[in-house]
């Protein structure tokens, strides 16, 4: 991503929420620790529960899983995306009243302590204890993940994080496992886990809840923004779904890229580089390394555009020059291939399934599924325990309904728009929502926007991380 005006937006809105931690820190002195600490003395009203149980749910799956969904399956995903739309109205609505009752007479904190207490028995607790370490672990592996990406979009370009970046390589370059990993995203996942760690540990569960209302703004107002942008890129809702009607999906592969004449020294090709040759258009799924003395790289994974529109849009200046691509294998969606109107139908485009990627029985399955499993997520809970009275809660049903209407019906449009503006992101969909972000400030000439749209994922994902880091 270019642009220090980018950099700037972004780490305004980070000094903010250390800020917010900053305050809450002082808002507790006086106040009863523990009941403070982890539930913010139970004390929040409509705005800031809604919005913290809101910008809790719009994880990283939201801003970083989604996209990367939507961008590789098409219109399909709004059917997956429905049952989240009426989450609040099962979630909040089922056990929100009673859990806050029986947290309240029993004096508990955490949800272990509530099911101990319930029950009476000292074994339910540890129980629920043993199952939240346990699963949680993978949940927060992905959202550090998320943070990571979003990180390392932000600051790909930036001469000081390049610089940090050798140092990095150069440090775990002997570390085995580790040294597999990409030193951009080595970097940025720690610089995240660090500031996420440091204001959750300082402030506590109101700094969280204080964050994670400004985190909600950002993402709402991030989405509302973006979906005015990426429309009017694409030339309008008409425009967007008759291209995207038009678009065939690409082919999965492998290749050696070759030069002319033997390197002097190691000759890298970063991953999503493109390769033009013979009206075609390829993009690198990993980097290609060419090794001094020798005129070939060893074999590597590819991807191959299909659709002629596409095609004419990479131009000769994104290509890689000097560098011939040798394809050795290359495959077709298994659902899908040389099919128009994949994207803009059920089930959608898949690589490997014959199926298709959502069947209509599947998507009813996930529309019913996603509203109860969330009802049982252990972050959603803890909040339940927190809010202050019973009309609290009835108001803040009706605001996390909207919110998340709003929200996901918004992405779906977002990121089919993306698919028209945006080739060859499957090879690393998750980089889809912040790649997409920076496109459509710089193609609107503000690219100090694009870090503010970025803070919207990140916002997602620290929302998130916070508060299962105080579980």
């Amino acid at each position: 991503m270019n642009g220090s005006g980018a950099l700037i937006a972004f780490g305004g809105y980070t000094v903010l929420v250390f800020l917010l931690a900053v305050l809450s820190n002082r808002a507790a002195k006086g106040k009863e620790f523990a009941g403070e600490y982890f539930l913010g003395s139970r004390s929040f009203g409509v705005w800031a529960f809604a919005l913290t149980f809101a910008a809790t749910n719009a994880s990283g799956g939201t801003f970083v899983g989604f996209p990367a969904l939507i961008y590789s399956h098409g219109w399909t995903l709004a059917l997956w995306i429905a049952g989240f739309m009426i989450m609040p109205l099962v979630s909040m609505a089922m056990i929100g009243k009673r859990l806050n009752q029986i947290s309240r007479k029993s004096g508990a904190i955490t949800i272990p302590e509530v099911l101990r207490d319930r029950f009476a028995s000292p074994a339910v607790g540890l129980t629920a204890t043993s199952l939240l370490v346990f699963f949680m672990f993978f949940y927060l592996a992905a959202q550090f993940k998320a943070g990571g990406k979003i990180l390392s979009t932000l600051l790909s370009n930036d001469p000081i994080f390049q610089r940090a970046v050798s140092g990095i390589s150069r440090l775990t370059a002997d570390i085995p496992w580790v040294n597999q990993a990409d030193p951009d995203y080595l970097l940025c996942l720690l610089c995240f886990s660090v500031a996420v760690i440091v204001y959750v540990v300082y402030g506590g569960f109101r700094a969280v809840v204080w964050t994670d209302v400004m985190q909600g703004i950002v993402m709402f107002v991030g989405v509302l923004v973006m979906l005015g942008m990426a429309l009017y890129q694409v030339g309008g809702m008409a425009s967007a779904t008759r291209q995207l009607a038009e678009m065939t999906p690409p082919e999965k592969g492998t290749a050696i890229l070759s030069i002319n004449v033997a390197a002097t020294q190691e000759r890298v090709i970063p991953k999503a580089a493109w390769i033009r040759q013979d009206d075609q258009a390829y993009r690198l799924a990993q980097r290609a390394v060419i090794a001094a003395g020798a005129n070939e790289s060893n074999i590597i994974d590819v991807l191959k555009i299909t659709t002629p529109a596409e095609i004419e849009r990479i131009t000769s200046s994104e290509s890689v020059s000097g560098v011939t691509l040798r394809v050795t294998k290359m495959v077709p969606y298994a659902y899908g291939a040389g099919r128009r109107g994949s994207y803009t139908s059920n089930p959608g485009p898949d690589s490997q399934s014959s199926l298709g990627f959502l069947a209509i029985g599947t998507a009813f399955s996930f529309f019913v599924f996603w509203p109860f499993a969330a009802t049982g997520q252990p972050s959603n809970m803890l909040r339940l325990m927190a809010f202050k009275d019973t009309k609290t809660l009835r108001y803040s049903v009706l605001t996390v309904s909207v919110y998340y209407s709003v929200i996901y019906f918004c992405l779906v449009i977002v990121f089919c728009c993306g698919r028209v503006l945006m080739s060859g992101m499957e090879v690393d969909p998750d980089r889809t929502m912040p790649d997409l972000a920076s496109r459509l400030a710089t193609n609107a000439g503000t690219p100090w926007l694009a870090g503010l749209l970025v803070a919207a994922p990140f916002a997602a994902v620290m929302s998130s991380v916070d508060s299962l880091l105080l579980m």
